[in-house]
């Protein structure tokens, strides 16, 4: 997450503008002055700062509409996904049901292999559902 550094910014600003206005007061010298160039640099920090500030405000308005939106529609594949995970795993107990009529599955493999085709399961339909909704 972005963080507001606007306060931050803002007093550096100003203390290169006062770093430059005292370097010009007290600069006796007959060359070229650097407080002009401090106090330009810190008016254009002070500037971005602000701009950046405004654009802050605005997109954090934004990005909470947002965020809700993507809520409810992650709850929504959600939902999807654990039906049809369970439509499917339902199927596939049945499957193991009846075939232990016929073939002697130890249970450690039955479970593993429930466990498997749930998480292969949920991968895919999560996928699905991500690029269907």
């Amino acid at each position: 997450m972005k963080k507001n550094l606007f306060i931050q910014r803002f007093s550096v600003s100003i203390l290169i503008i006062l770093l430059g206005i005292i370097q010009i007061i007290l600069d006796t010298s007959v060359g070229f002055n650097f407080g002009y160039i401090k106090v330009f640099l810190g008016g254009i920090i002070l500037v971005i700062s602000t701009i950046s500030y405004m654009k802050f405000r605005k997109n954090k308005s934004l990005e909470k509409e947002f965020t809700k939106e993507y809520d409810e529609r992650d709850a929504l594949i959600d939902g999807k996904v654990a039906r049809f995970s369970l439509h499917i795993l339902i199927c596939e107990i049945f499957i193991l049901m009846f075939s232990t009529n016929f073939v002697g599955i130890p249970t450690n493999t039955a479970l593993f292999v429930v466990l498997i085709t749930f998480i292969i399961i949920e991968i895919g339909a999560r996928k699905y559902y991500n690029l269907v909704l």
